[in-house]
């Protein structure tokens, strides 16, 4: 079997430092899942792993994209399958790590065929959720999308549109589309998930970001940010704020503030992913779970 390892998680769970010791006892390498870490001249922004890491284990898909190409998971997928059979053939573990969940769901479940959605049926989910009551909606996702309303938390309110779009705009729901996925390999995967107590990972958070600004963050943005042309990395946590400080716009205070804030809302919104959709074979909460990952992952190849 193609055994393929998945370490999935929210922001600053502790991912990339576990994969690499995983990667040394599993004779593995690191194959990046992270939208903005593909990204060129920004690695203390995007927390891509340190050059000594590079040293330790070869890492792949790592700050390799141009900051002026329109970049997707379509395209990582393909140049992920890629890097996987080469991994394989040397006999070597792949360790794909990351949490951007559509990478993720894209290498596992192959690619899906969403249709395109209109602006006015967009605009009549958007009242249609300001008007119903929680009750009435649940059973109307229900009702469009049995399978699917399983999945869902009435909080989450974008993927509840989602579901209401589709259904509105071709009147087949999200698990008739799912079904015609597209699969581009036949890899036998061991999901990792990596969901550390929730107060422990806002504490990274606050943590990390100080951490990047004394690696030099700021100087990294006044370096490259002229690089940027139309590029997803613009929608970075802290692309913005930065450049804001820049221009004198916000104190440095400010934008720091503002950064630890987003990012954790972003880990949040991770948290509600990662146990809606990843569907893990194991679940740990950090570092000292390593050896149990080992020897599952040892029982089962």
């Amino acid at each position: 079997m193609k055994k393929i390892i998945i370490v999935g998680g929210p922001t600053a769970s502790g991912k990339s430092k576990f994969a690499l010791n995983l990667a040394r006892l599993v004779d593995g390498e690191i194959i990046n899942a992270d939208s903005m870490q593909v990204y060129k001249y920004f690695s203390i922004l995007t927390s891509q792993p340190k050059k000594n890491d590079y040293k330790l284990i070869p890492h792949h898909l790592y700050g390799y994209v141009e900051t002026n190409i329109k970049y997707n998971a379509v395209k990582w997928l393909n140049d992920t399958n890629n890097k996987i059979e080469k991994l394989l053939k040397n006999n070597k573990t792949p360790i794909v790590v990351g949490g951007s969940g559509l990478y993720l769901e894209f290498l596992c479940k192959g690619v899906n065929n969403m249709p395109k959605i209109s602006t006015n049926t967009k605009e009549k989910v958007r009242l249609l959720l300001q008007s119903i009551s929680d009750a009435d909606l649940l059973n109307l996702i229900a009702k469009v999308d049995k399978k699917y309303s399983l999945k869902l938390n009435i909080a989450d309110k974008f993927r509840i549109s989602k579901l209401l779009e589709v259904y509105f705009e071709t009147k087949k729901n999200i698990t008739y589309f799912h079904s015609k996925n597209k699969k581009t390999n036949d890899y036998d995967f061991f999901k990792v998930l990596i969901s550390p107590d929730k107060n422990r990972v806002r504490l990274n958070i606050k943590k990390r970001v100080i951490e990047m600004l004394e690696e030099g963050l700021v100087q990294e943005l006044k370096k490259y940010r002229n690089k940027v042309i139309n590029c997803n990395i613009e929608n970075a946590i802290g692309f913005k704020e930065i450049n804001s400080y820049i221009e004198n716009k916000v104190t440095l205070e400010e934008a720091t503030n503002l950064i630890v804030k987003k990012t954790k809302n972003f880990a949040k919104r991770q948290y509600t992913w990662f146990e809606n959709r990843f569907d893990q074979n194991l679940k740990i909460y950090g570092e000292d779970n390593l050896s149990l990952v080992v020897e599952t992952f040892k029982k089962i190849i």
